[in-house]
């Protein structure tokens, strides 16, 4: 037995690629900024999101910012911005369109099961009078 740790060729990879390419100013100041930029828009912040923080992951100081940062948009739901909400007049108008809309769909409903009812007896007429002239 071999008193050497198992090698991790993967694992010592990426310590040496992290060790290499740790963040200018410019591109922490970017890194910073897109992470202020989804805190304050409640917009999530995916490694594939242009401008995103996704290849700072690896370092520790923006891997606890963006972990923090998910943890909150995960916990609570996404908010439209005020302007982008529908006021509460437009919303009872949007209900009241939809609950008229129903009630007029249940009218024809009922109309067409009526009139489906005289068709179905119109045929059943037709049956006994030809049964009873055979």
């Amino acid at each position: 037995m071999s008193t050497q740790p198992a090698r991790r060729p993967l694992a010592d990879a990426a310590a040496r690629r992290g060790a290499r390419s740790m963040p200018s100013n410019a591109s922490a100041a970017r890194c910073a900024s897109s992470i202020v930029t989804a805190r304050r828009s409640a917009s999530p912040l995916s490694p594939s999101a242009p401008g995103s923080a996704a290849r700072f992951y690896e370092h520790a100081a923006f891997r606890a910012e963006i972990e923090a940062l998910r943890t909150v948009q995960g916990a609570a739901p996404g908010r439209l911005p005020a302007g982008q909400r529908a006021s509460d007049a437009s919303l009872r108008a949007r209900l009241r369109a939809a609950l008229d809309d129903n009630q007029r769909q249940r009218e024809e409903i009922t109309r067409m099961r009526d009139e489906l009812a005289i068709a179905h007896g119109r045929v059943r007429e037709l049956e006994l009078d030809r049964r009873v002239r055979r």
